[in-house]
């Protein structure tokens, strides 16, 4: 029989902190996963910024939001540590949900897990007073049931195709496109921020705010990198 005084419980993957148990939110589903208060279109960021990255003191941000369109390893600190990634977050006016990983050839079990850590933190920062958008993404029909819960309808969202083969890949190209009809069926979102290109069909449904990358930032004529 094992015991979670154990110091190695600290070191498991998704690593479990009492206060994920401790502080446990409303939740509108089987799961427990938490429910997010919507934004609206009236609070948009105008910028979307790298979690940890050092921002230049002259470059001009405005209303910028904090993004997590990275590997999974680079933000993780913020579900194993959330007090203490609290203060490198709030140093924007906005916060984007962590985008977890939903690979479609993980088990669902670890698919609903990470749509579970993705809400919890953007519960746990609007308690804090942040403002939150939350990041929406899928792997194939079989996450449908889940990957959309904690998010209201009417509510701001982002996406994000980085990393997807979309443009050589013709299953993957139909697997972002189907699901993100099916966000716009489950959630009817005020606003879609997209950080970087998503598929031309997905333009076509509906209006979306385009942010570009920081490889986009990069080639731009007057190279103002920004993340």
């Amino acid at each position: 029989m094992s015991t979670r005084s154990s110091s190695n419980w600290n070191h498991q993957p998704g690593y479990f902190h009492s206060l994920h148990l401790n502080d446990r939110f409303p939740s509108q589903n089987r799961w427990g996963i938490p429910q997010l208060l919507p934004l609206t279109q009236k609070h948009l960021p105008n910028d979307l910024i790298a979690y940890g990255y050092r921002a230049r003191p002259k470059e001009p941000f405005e209303t910028p939001a904090t993004h997590f369109f990275l590997d999974d390893y680079r933000f993780e600190y913020v579900w194993r540590k959330p007090r203490k990634a609290l203060p490198v977050v709030r140093k924007y006016p906005f916060v984007l949900t962590p985008d977890f990983s939903l690979y479609r050839d993980y088990p669902l079990a670890a698919q609903l897990w990470n749509v579970y850590r993705n809400r919890w933190c953007g519960a746990y920062w609007q308690r804090q007073g942040l403002w939150v958008i939350p990041t929406v993404s899928w792997s194939s029909a079989e996450s449908y049931p889940f990957c959309f819960m904690g998010i209201q309808k009417g509510s701001v969202v982002a996406v994000s195709a980085v990393g997807v083969k979309w443009r050589t890949d013709l299953l993957e190209h139909a697997l972002f496109v189907n699901g993100f009809q099916e966000m716009l069926q489950r959630i009817d979102p005020a606003a879609v921020i997209a950080y970087g290109a998503l598929p031309p069909t997905c333009y076509e449904l509906t209006d979306i705010i385009h942010q570009p990358t920081y490889w986009d930032k990069r080639r731009q004529p007057n190279n103002q990198v920004r993340h």
